[in-house]
């Protein structure tokens, strides 16, 4: 028996493969196992073209491997605004990589490759822990069902049932399946138990895909915009016309600023070089509801790859 003040369930997440009958063919390997290995596959397969997916297939393209991606939606990262997605593996099509969409993986055995990488998402690692010993019931999904403090609560009675506080942070959660949201979630947590208030934004989550060229993203996509009826305008700026970009000979890029009808900025979406460092700026310029205007008013170093999102405020 442990027994403490507060819990803090922290076990993270392993990866999730396919039900397929043939899932145990030696050529299969997890993104653990694909690192670990110490000679290079002529022929690489990535099922999956999420971000372990895309960042892999890019890795070991460079390397000098063949590899082929097959994705069962139409465009590959589906958190990503779908004209950068496009654009990216278009990008990644011309270097090389063959990507098969909208295609359902049914056996392993027709599969001409080396080795197989399941990059089909992952799930939280709370297989032994026995937790509903402790109360915890899993949500649909497996997650460890939280709260904005990360606090578990019973998904039945949606409030907190448990004597002992008891937390769940990172991948465990099923929140944000990213390690600056573990830490941040962490950081949350401390805060609570040490009677600290804090201002963290977990409604604005920016994220990177580490492809070469890389994307990134923050907030509300145009697609989502669209499907959920939210009123925005939509600025674009190009790689191609910045002149840092220029200089640097990373002319395949683009960046896409949104804003709602007020004019405050509600999303970032970008491919190119260094977009996670564009995200990041508009992702702390969104924890303080700045608006286009205010952000057209900023004074951005030149040349810098950062005057793109003048450009893309500017429209």
């Amino acid at each position: 028996i442990v027994a403490a003040n507060n819990i803090i369930i922290a076990t993270g997440s392993k990866a999730k493969l396919l039900p397929l009958p043939d899932i145990n063919d030696p050529r299969v390997v997890t993104s653990t196992e694909l690192l670990q290995m110490s000679s290079l596959p002529y022929k690489l397969c990535i099922i999956g073209a999420g971000v372990i997916g895309m960042e892999f297939a890019s890795v070991f393209q460079r390397f000098g491997s063949e590899v082929t991606v097959i994705e069962y939606l139409k465009e590959c990262l589906p958190m990503v605004d779908s004209d950068i997605a496009k654009r990216l593996r278009k990008t990644l099509e011309k270097r090389g990589i063959t990507f098969r969409m909208k295609t359902a993986v049914q056996s392993l055995a027709d599969i001409d490759a080396d080795i197989i990488l399941m990059a089909t998402g992952r799930q939280p690692n709370t297989d032994g822990l026995n937790l509903e010993a402790a109360g915890i019931t899993l949500d649909q999904r497996g997650n460890i069902p939280v709260d904005e403090d990360m606090q578990v609560f019973s998904p039945l009675t949606t409030h907190h049932s448990l004597l002992t506080p008891i937390y769940a942070i990172g991948d465990v959660n099923g929140r944000h399946m990213l390690a600056h949201a573990a830490e941040a979630q962490a950081l949350r947590v401390i805060n609570r138990i040490m009677g600290r208030t804090d201002g963290i934004r977990f409604d604005i989550m920016p994220a990177a895909i580490f492809t070469e060229p890389e994307a990134a993203c923050v907030g509300c996509s145009e697609d989502q915009c669209k499907e959920q009826g939210i009123a925005y305008q939509c600025g674009k700026a190009f790689h191609r016309a910045n002149g840092k970009a220029l200089a640097m000979g990373e002319t395949d890029g683009m960046v896409k600023l949104l804003s709602d009808a007020d004019g405050k900025l509600i999303g970032c979406h970008a491919f190119g070089a260094h977009s996670a460092d564009l995200v990041q700026e508009v992702a702390a310029l969104m924890c303080r509801d700045t608006t286009v205007a205010q952000l057209r008013d900023m004074i951005h170093i030149h040349p810098t790859l950062s005057e793109l999102l003048l450009a893309a405020a500017s429209i």
